[in-house]
């Protein structure tokens, strides 16, 4: 029991340490899996937000032209109508204008991840010798201006006119600039973040590669061993339920299962089948006489006598209970069922031990039951024990020492 109590504590600690494993393994996967999840997410809102800051630049740029155009309208188109459409238009093109341009140079949530200026960009907007902020709100004031003014003073010298002409083509280039500066970056952010996917996915390759190697593996070897260490305890267990603990040969239960198989096979095949039930001679007077441990003695060296006499490996002896022993011969007629009982009476009767109580000899002899049958559907194996059983009577009502052939019909 305490050999099964240790087992079973090895077993659990086993466990618990494949399953401390196990989880790690788990955790460093999903750990690597969610940074590769967020670095994708990353990637797409970076790209996101850098397609926005392109097209947001990119639409200043037309936006100027069509100020510039505007104004031009503004100033040499007659209608009064077409003029106040081309007033009206100028405006709403000035404040998306604005617009645009402090979403380009604030924190705002038009930007998605709310990116501020690099120092690159800073430098272009803020520092000389471009300084896009300043000409870019002059140039919108003077545009402003323009729209504002009375019909009366929408003239070709007009100084605010005068200023967005020969202003525009330098904004403009300005404006090409800022937009192939924010192409790049956007082109720069986006390879280094795929950098980061490529190392995260390999890191992920080789964590999985480590895993395999140093935790799966390993687990699946112990996994193995477990199992096959378990498969072992259960055969010992197996074996230990099916050997009778004092003699070291089958047990009753054994016996039982083996005679059971032996007659499904030899019903297929239609062999026959010996049985010999064997008793030990005044066992009781011997166990009085020299005593219980003695007596322990005696069933181990019949035990081993009898086994000793069965030379083929089919042969199947066992302790049947008590002093009585059972011997099964898969596939043996009568001529040889009936030499090796003789054999197994001989053999025993061979060993000389003692026993002055004996009323037939001074030593320990058996009585032996044969019976022979072929197994049939149609009855049980226990009939054909029984039969044996009751030749074992008779050949003990005849004297003992001696064997007696049953007459069964099977």
């Amino acid at each position: 029991m305490k050999f099964w109590q240790r087992y079973a504590m090895k077993k659990i600690r086993s466990l618990s340490k494949l399953t401390r494993t196990y989880i790690s393994a788990l955790s460093l996967i999903a750990l690597l899996t969610l940074a590769t999840f967020i670095t994708m997410h990353l990637i797409i809102l970076t790209q996101k937000d850098s397609a926005l800051l392109v097209n947001l630049s990119g639409s200043q740029r037309w936006l100027s032209q069509k100020a510039a155009l505007l104004s031009v309208e503004l100033v040499y188109i007659t209608d009064s109508a077409e003029r106040d459409q081309s007033r009206k238009q100028l405006l709403s093109i000035i404040n998306q204008l604005q617009r645009n341009h402090q979403a380009l140079i604030e924190d705002t949530p038009n930007i998605i991840s709310s990116q501020s200026l690099t120092p690159q960009m800073q430098k272009v907007f803020f520092s000389p010798p471009i300084n896009l902020d300043t000409r870019f709100n002059k140039y919108t004031s003077e545009a402003l201006a323009l729209a504002n003014e009375p019909e009366h003073l929408l003239t070709p010298d007009n100084p605010h006119f005068t200023y967005l002409l020969q202003n525009s083509e330098n904004l403009l280039e300005s404006l090409d600039q800022i937009v192939s500066m924010f192409q790049k970056e956007s082109e720069a952010k986006v390879q280094r973040l795929g950098m980061v996917e490529i190392t995260s996915g390999a890191a992920i390759l080789l964590t999985l590669a480590f895993l395999g190697l140093y935790i799966f593996r390993p687990l699946a070897d112990t996994l193995l061993n477990e199992r096959s260490q378990l498969e072992k305890a259960n055969q010992e267990l197996s074996l230990l339920s099916s050997i009778d603990g004092l003699t070291g040969i089958a047990n009753r239960r054994h016996f039982d299962q083996f005679l059971e198989q032996l007659w499904l096979h030899s019903a297929r095949n239609s062999e026959p089948i010996a049985i010999i039930l064997c008793d030990i001679d005044f066992f009781k007077a011997y166990n009085d006489t020299y005593g219980h441990l003695q007596g322990d003695e005696c069933l181990r060296q019949v035990a081993s006598s009898l086994k000793n006499s069965l030379k083929r490996p089919s042969d199947f002896v066992a302790r049947y209970g008590g002093e009585e022993f059972v011997v099964v011969l898969p596939n043996t007629d009568i001529e040889g069922a009936l030499t090796v009982a003789e054999t197994l009476r001989v053999n025993l009767e061979s060993l000389e031990i003692p026993h002055r109580l004996s009323s037939i000899t001074p030593k320990v002899t058996i009585s032996l039951g044969v019976a022979i049958g072929h197994a049939d559907h149609t009855y049980q194996p226990k009939t054909l024990v029984e039969a044996a059983d009751s030749a074992l009577y008779q050949a003990k009502q005849e004297g003992r020492n001696r064997y007696k052939l049953a007459n069964f019909a099977g």
